[in-house]
C-alpha cells in the first residue's frame, strides 16, 4: 500500500508541473519498432525500449540485450531516424544506454543518454536518465547541446494492471541562449501518464495521454496480439494529428525482428525495422 501512495503522489506531481511550463526546441521521437507499432503507447509497459519512452520499464530486464531501430518518416530520406541502445542488469537494478540521431547533413538533432531502473519491493519501478542533446546546422551554422534529464514510475495497482508515469526535461534545459533578443530557446518539456492492462497470456492494451508543452495534449492507444511464443501482431491509434499503427514481430531464438509503419492521412507512410538480441 505504501508503493500505490507514493507512486499517486508523484504521479499528481508530475502533473502539477505541467502547468508553468513553457520552451521552443525540437524533441526527438521515442526508439524502438515494437512500440511504433502500438503507437508508442509504451509509457506503463515494461520493455527494452524503456530506455527512450519510460526508463522505469527496464527493471524487470534480468539480462543483456542490445537493439536497432530505423525509421524512413514520411519516406523522405531526410528525415529519417535511427536509435540504438544497450541494457545490462545491475546488482541492485538495470543500466542502459540509449543513443539517437535525426536528420541530415544540413540539419539533424541527436541525443547520447545514461539510464539506471530498479525495482522497489514487486509493485513500484523507478527510472531516471541524463542525456546530452545537440542540434546541428550545416555549411558553416554550426550547433549546441545541453544535458536533460527524465524520470518515470510504472506501479502494478492490480493483477495485470500498471499505470505509468513519465515526465522528459523537467527542468526546461537551455539549448541555446540569445542574448539580443533577451530569449532563451529551451527544450520542451514532455509529461506522459497511461495504463496497460493484460487480458490474457497473449493479449496486452495500452493506453496514455501525452502533453508537450508547445502543443495540445494527444491520446494514444496500442493493442499487441502474441500468436504463440514466436510471433507478434500489433496495432495502434494517435490523436492530434490522427495517425495508424501496425507492426509485427517475430522471435527465434535469442533474437527479436520487428517490422512497423506508421500512416499520417496527409504525409503517408513512416516504415519502421528493428533488430534485438538477448543474451
Amino acid at each position: 500500500m505504501k508503493s500505490y501512495t507514493l507512486f499517486f503522489w508523484l504521479w499528481m506531481l508530475f502533473w502539477s508541473l505541467l502547468l508553468p511550463l513553457s520552451g521552443t526546441a525540437a524533441s526527438l521521437m521515442p526508439g524502438g519498432a515494437r512500440p511504433a507499432g502500438m503507437a508508442h503507447a509504451m509509457v506503463a509497459i515494461y520493455d527494452f525500449w524503456a530506455l527512450t519512452h519510460n526508463q522505469a520499464g527496464m527493471a524487470r530486464i534480468r539480462s543483456p540485450a542490445a537493439a536497432f531501430h530505423a525509421e524512413n518518416r514520411y519516406m523522405i530520406p531526410e528525415l529519417s531516424q535511427a536509435a540504438a541502445g544497450y541494457v545490462h542488469p545491475a546488482a541492485e537494478g538495470t543500466m542502459g544506454v540509449a543513443l539517437n540521431w535525426f536528420g541530415n547533413a544540413l540539419y539533424h538533432e541527436g541525443a547520447a543518454g545514461l539510464s539506471y531502473a530498479r525495482m522497489f519491493g514487486d509493485k513500484l519501478a523507478a527510472g531516471v536518465m541524463l542525456s546530452y542533446r545537440f542540434i546541428s546546422i550545416g555549411e558553416g551554422y554550426g550547433g549546441t547541446g545541453t544535458i536533460a534529464a527524465e524520470i518515470g514510475l510504472i506501479c502494478e495497482v492490480l493483477p495485470g494492471l500498471q499505470v505509468g508515469a513519465h515526465i522528459d526535461n523537467p527542468g526546461r534545459a537551455r539549448i541555446t541562449a540569445y542574448e539580443y533578443l533577451d530569449h532563451d530557446e529551451r527544450l520542451p518539456s514532455v509529461i506522459r501518464s497511461g495504463l496497460a492492462y493484460t487480458f490474457s497470456e497473449g493479449l496486452q492494451a495500452s493506453l496514455e495521454v501525452e502533453k508537450d508543452i508547445r502543443y495540445p495534449a494527444r491520446a494514444r492507444i496500442g493493442l499487441e496480439y502474441a500468436y504463440g511464443e514466436r510471433i507478434m501482431l500489433r496495432t495502434g491509434l494517435t490523436t492530434r494529428p490522427m495517425t495508424n499503427s501496425f507492426g509485427f514481430g517475430l522471435k527465434s531464438g535469442n533474437w527479436q525482428f520487428d517490422l512497423a509503419s506508421s500512416y499520417h492521412y496527409v504525409l503517408g507512410y513512416s516504415p519502421q525495422a528493428g533488430v534485438l538480441y538477448q543474451w
